[in-house]
């Protein structure tokens, strides 16, 4: 069930991406690919009535996979990380070009080059 949602946020994330102009609906359009991505990775993780991966005796026992947890985890703050500084040049370059719109801005970049 979490693949399922997480390839449909995936998908509205990447219509975001490519259908909005909006620099900040761009950005939260990549937010939501990274969160679908934790999804997916969390996901794949999971196993139903699984314990922590700690050897407790014998039995036939379902460990959960720790590797997917620790990939979550660097995805995270590698994501907080990606977003932060992509807010900062969304910013300057509203700052610079008065618009958060990307075609406006891209106008904008061209006629500055061919001056």
């Amino acid at each position: 069930m979490g693949v399922v949602i997480s390839v449909v946020l995936l998908g509205i994330a990447v219509l975001g991406l490519i259908l909005r102009r909006d620099l900040i609906f761009k950005l939260l359009a990549i937010g939501l690919l990274n969160s679908s991505a934790v999804l997916f990775l969390i996901s794949l993780g999971y196993r139903g009535g699984g314990t922590a991966p700690i050897v407790r005796g014998p039995g036939p026992v379902v460990y959960v996979d720790p590797l997917p947890q620790a990939l979550v985890l660097s995805a995270i703050v590698i994501d907080f990380a990606i977003l932060a500084v992509a807010l900062v040049f969304a910013m300057l370059l509203v700052e610079r070009y008065h618009t958060t719109d990307s075609v406006r801005i891209e106008r904008e970049i061209e006629k500055e080059i061919m001056r």
